[in-house]
């Protein structure tokens, strides 16, 4: 265990690694919606009442690394070429780590496993998504910093549109992935990217 912690606080951190390993587990293997709290517990080794102790619930253990991703991708957008188009360089940042983002555990790609997560993820992390989309906002707002009358309302409005164009594109790949034919992830961040970029001006023309 860590040099210097005491046995209270060894115990703490092995019973919240014990329970997101637990979680990690079933949902790779079950599916998120099929797991229950009392599934993940029972495997931890602990009661449903410690589980709460140290989670608000399965969700928490869901999006823990969804959370730790965020200033990965603010630090990409900043280090993208200055002059990078803003939306050009979110989705090329999102793009340079997808392959990193698909290694976390959970990775993004169980959010859309058993359907858009809409309601069940906004119940009790109603934080996510303001969280992405304010990391993108200070990202592009370093970008834009001597820019325009108003950098500041430019970042935020660029930014939910970004953040809208990858949930779009995540929400439609579990929608397709059952089909033959089914576009990959790539293809649809490229075409929602560009559906963006295109609004009024012939916004279903593929690139």
């Amino acid at each position: 265990m860590t040099a210097g912690l005491g046995k209270r606080e060894e115990h703490k951190i092995a019973t919240r690694s014990a329970i997101q390993s637990a979680a990690d587990a079933l949902f790779d293997s079950r599916g998120y919606a099929d797991t229950t709290i009392k599934d993940i517990a029972d495997a931890a080794g602990v009661t449903e009442r410690t589980f709460f102790r140290y989670f608000s619930g399965k969700e928490a253990l869901l999006v823990r690394d969804i959370e730790e991703f965020l200033p990965i991708l603010g630090a990409e957008i900043r280090r993208r070429p200055a002059g990078e188009p803003p939306l050009d360089a979110v989705k090329n940042s999102f793009l340079a780590l997808l392959d990193r983002l698909r290694q976390t555990r959970p990775n993004l790609s169980w959010l859309f496993h058993d359907g858009p997560p809409g309601p069940k993820l906004a119940k009790s992390t109603p934080g996510l998504l303001l969280k992405f989309e304010q990391e993108i906002v200070d990202a592009l707002a370093d970008r834009l910093h001597d820019r325009g009358p108003d950098p500041e309302f430019t970042a935020q409005v660029l930014a939910r549109c970004a953040v809208a164009a990858l949930r779009s594109a995540g929400i439609r790949y579990w929608q397709l992935r059952q089909r033959a034919d089914s576009p990959g992830e790539i293809d649809l961040i490229n075409q929602a990217f560009n559906i963006v970029r295109g609004a009024g001006q012939g916004a279903g023309d593929s690139a």
